[in-house]
């Protein structure tokens, strides 16, 4: 495993976005210790931001530059997403030109692994496992056969029930699970997210245990269980010791990536260098328990 972290880790500000440059973000990441980047497509394809805009391929291929003369690599990202399977959403063109251009970007960033949200059949109270499978695997494949074609894979991210009531397709490992081998294709796997994970409140290593070798890609940040914080591991109550151990056993062979927006969202951008260097200490305390 090798320590990555989301481009969200700088990009915004008491959540006003821009206020640190992709350009900054990564010269920053590289001098706290970064040498592995997660290009944060959702924040980057919001409108006036780079991927929304005209000169969107020149913004990548500049920012693939930028990484390749540091010596960065950008490993993983993670596509623009909606509730596509929401009858009502409003700007769904918009919305598919972004997951589109998230597929082309990642290509031109040499992207591995692409993460992508499943959407449910309903966005409020009422769930059908099957419509939303259904949905899915109708709605996805043109999207992954592009990023299949400029040699990205993809992942699809576990996620977490909102209410009580209200249930998420994906939120349980095993429709996560089932979904993906219905693809049944080795460029589509597992992303597993932590903090979602905690917030479900099932035995997260008993989880990966069963999702094994699919596997490819993590989203690290800690919480307390209930609402997803997005905090640097050890500020929130995840038993850090026992994941690491089970992702060890597991033989899980894809980078520890943070993403943990919040964490860092009210500290002002000139005093962040500190808090960096602190995050990449953790990180790097934490893949020592995995040797």
């Amino acid at each position: 495993m090798r320590l990555s972290t989301s481009t969200s880790i700088m990009d915004r500000y008491q959540r006003v976005q821009n206020v640190v440059t992709m350009e900054e973000c990564i010269q920053r990441c590289y001098d706290a210790g970064y040498r592995v980047l997660d290009m944060n497509f959702c924040d980057m394809s919001n409108p006036g931001m780079p991927l929304a805009l005209d000169n969107w391929q020149e913004w990548a291929e500049k920012t693939a530059d930028q990484a390749a003369k540091l010596g960065m690599e950008f490993s993983q990202s993670h596509s623009h997403f909606y509730h596509f399977l929401n009858p009502n959403v409003e700007n769904r063109e918009f919305h598919d030109e972004m997951i589109r251009r998230s597929c082309i970007a990642s290509g031109i960033l040499g992207v591995k692994w692409m993460t992508v949200h499943a959407s449910n059949d309903a966005v409020t109270r009422g769930y059908s496992h099957a419509a939303a499978k259904a949905g899915n695997l109708a709605y996805f494949p043109p999207y992954f056969e592009l990023a299949f074609k400029h040699n990205v894979g993809v992942v699809i991210e576990n996620m977490f029930d909102p209410t009580p009531v209200q249930r998420t397709y994906t939120a349980n490992y095993e429709d996560l699970i089932d979904l993906v081998d219905t693809f049944n294709d080795p460029r589509i796997q597992v992303c597993w997210d932590f903090g979602h994970a905690n917030l479900v409140g099932y035995d997260q290593c008993e989880a990966l245990k069963v999702v094994g070798k699919r596997l490819k890609s993590t989203h690290i940040a800690d919480n307390h269980g209930v609402k997803d914080e997005h905090l640097l591991p050890f500020y929130g109550d995840i038993d850090w010791g026992s994941i690491m151990k089970t992702l060890k056993e597991i033989g899980y062979e894809g980078d520890f990536t943070y993403e943990i927006t919040p964490w860092l969202d009210r500290v002002p951008p000139q005093i962040r260098d500190t808090a960096l260097r602190h995050s990449v200490e953790v990180g790097e305390y934490l893949l020592k328990l995995a040797e």
